[in-house]
């Protein structure tokens, strides 16, 4: 009898090995299976990881070259007005801290629209990038240089007074009629009229009342026979320039 148990348990020893064995299969192939899944997952949110990297790339990228062009003037890589009128009121607010002059230099292409009209439009810019060029090589690394618009140009240099200033003007003037003489304008007859304004102690160191002032210098430089730089008085009057003030800090 116990002989008949004994054989009748080892002869059912194979099928319970066989499904522990097969159940231990199907627990593999599960594994297995989700293993995959997971591997599959994983891959396509490092694919997602890197489409997102490569946009959030791009778009730091456009806003880099946005804020460069809020900045900077793509023609002729001068500041544009409104950063050129952030950086001179903060120099002005330092000069003024100082007691120190800050000059400010307005000027534009004499008979701009005519060299357009008879030269094509191609010729204006390359006067304008001539113009930025020779600019670059009078100022210094502290002076400030941006495009108002058109062919008008900004100049602000802290701690030049009236003379320093003028004299400053006259060489820009000067060397761009050397480049015009011996031939390296594209365009003859280029000149330059140039206004200039000083803020100190005494005139203020308002930025509006000083832009006007140099502006009025500057159509007083038209009147007088243009290409001449004029350097404006300290209680200048809006009416001896434009009839219509402008404004450097608001958009036109």
């Amino acid at each position: 009898m116990v002989e008949r148990i004994v054989t009748r348990d080892v002869n059912r020893w194979p099928w319970w090995l066989a499904l522990v064995l097969l159940g231990l299969a199907l627990a593999w192939l599960h594994s297995k299976g989700k293993a995959a899944r997971l591997q599959e997952e994983t891959t396509a949110l490092e694919r997602r990881q890197r489409h997102l990297q490569s946009a959030h790339r791009q778009l730091r990228e456009r806003a880099e070259q946005l804020q460069q062009t809020a900045v900077q003037d793509a023609l002729t890589g001068t500041m544009t007005r409104q950063a050129f009128a952030a950086e001179f009121e903060t120099a002005l607010a330092h000069a003024a801290h100082f007691g120190k002059p800050v000059a400010l230099l307005v000027f534009d292409l004499d008979h701009f629209k005519e060299i357009n009209d008879s030269h094509g439009h191609s010729a204006g810019d390359a006067a304008l990038k001539l113009v930025a060029g020779i600019v670059r090589e009078k100022l210094t690394s502290s002076d400030l240089f941006g495009r108002f618009g058109g062919d008008e140009f900004l100049v602000g240099s802290a701690g030049s007074d009236g003379p320093q200033a003028l004299h400053l003007a006259e060489e820009i003037r000067g060397s761009l009629a050397r480049h015009v003489r011996e031939g390296r304008a594209q365009i003859s007859g280029l000149g330059l009229s140039i206004g200039v304004a000083i803020a100190d102690p005494e005139s203020g160191y308002a930025l509006e009342p000083l832009f006007n002032r140099a502006d009025a210098a500057l159509y007083a430089a038209k009147r007088a026979g243009r290409n001449r730089a004029v350097l404006a008085g300290r209680d200048s009057a809006d009416s001896e320039g434009v009839l219509a003030p402008r404004s450097l800090a608001k958009p036109a």
